[in-house]
C-alpha cells in the first residue's frame, strides 16, 4: 500500500507539474483573422472650404504701387496647393506711384493668392478720376500688368459715352488700347 500512495503522489506531482509549466512557461500564439476591405478613390482631389466674411488683402505691388480688395462674404478653396478665393460683393482699389486710384466694384471675383490675378464678374463698375467704366467681366493680370475689361463695355467721361467690346489698360505705362472683337465693327462715340 505505502508503494501505491507513492505512486500516487508522484502522479499527482507530474499532473500539476504539467500544468505549472504550461500556464507560466509555454509559449502561446494568438491568431486571429482580420477581414479588411479597402474603399480607394484614386485622383480624387482633395478640397479644403472655408467661407470667411469682410474679407480684405492688401498687395504691395513692384513699382510702389498697391492693390486692395476687400469682400464682405468669401469663400477660400485650396485647388492643387493654390489658394483661389471666391467673393461676393467686392470692392478693389489700385494704386499707382503717383497714388492715382482705380475703384472696382462687382457682384463677385475670383482671386487667385499666389500670383494676386483677379476675375472680376457681374454688374462691375470702375472709377477713375472723372472717368466710368461699366462692364459684366474684368481680368486683372499682373504677370503682364494689366487690366483686360469686356462684355457689354460702356465707358462714361469728358462729355462722351463709348461702347466697345474690349478696353485693355496697362498698369505700368496707363497706355488705354479699346477695340472691338469683330475687326468689321467699329467702336461708336457718343458726345453729351
Amino acid at each position: 500500500m505505502k508503494v501505491f500512495l507513492q505512486l500516487f503522489l508522484f502522479s499527482i506531482l507530474i499532473i500539476i507539474s504539467f500544468f505549472f509549466y504550461k500556464k507560466y512557461f509555454m509559449k502561446q500564439e494568438i491568431v486571429k483573422e482580420i477581414n479588411v476591405e479597402k474603399n480607394i478613390i484614386k485622383n480624387v482631389p482633395v478640397e479644403k472650404k472655408n467661407v470667411i466674411t469682410n474679407l480684405q488683402y492688401n498687395v504691395k505691388l513692384k513699382n510702389d504701387g498697391t492693390y486692395e480688395i476687400k469682400s464682405t462674404s468669401s469663400e477660400i478653396l485650396y485647388e492643387e496647393g493654390l489658394e483661389i478665393v471666391f467673393m461676393e460683393d467686392v470692392i478693389a482699389t489700385f494704386t499707382d506711384n503717383l497714388n492715382r486710384k482705380i475703384i472696382i466694384r462687382s457682384d463677385k471675383a475670383n482671386f487667385n493668392s499666389a500670383t494676386y490675378d483677379t476675375k472680376f464678374i457681374d454688374n462691375i463698375k470702375i472709377i477713375y478720376e472723372n472717368h466710368k467704366i461699366t462692364s459684366d467681366r474684368i481680368d486683372f493680370n499682373f504677370k503682364e500688368n494689366n487690366i483686360l475689361i469686356f462684355k457689354n463695355v460702356i465707358y462714361t467721361g469728358l462729355n462722351q459715352e463709348i461702347y466697345t467690346d474690349n478696353i485693355k489698360i496697362n498698369l505700368i505705362t496707363k497706355n488705354v488700347q479699346l477695340y472691338m472683337n469683330n475687326q468689321n465693327e467699329k467702336v461708336k462715340i457718343t458726345s453729351n
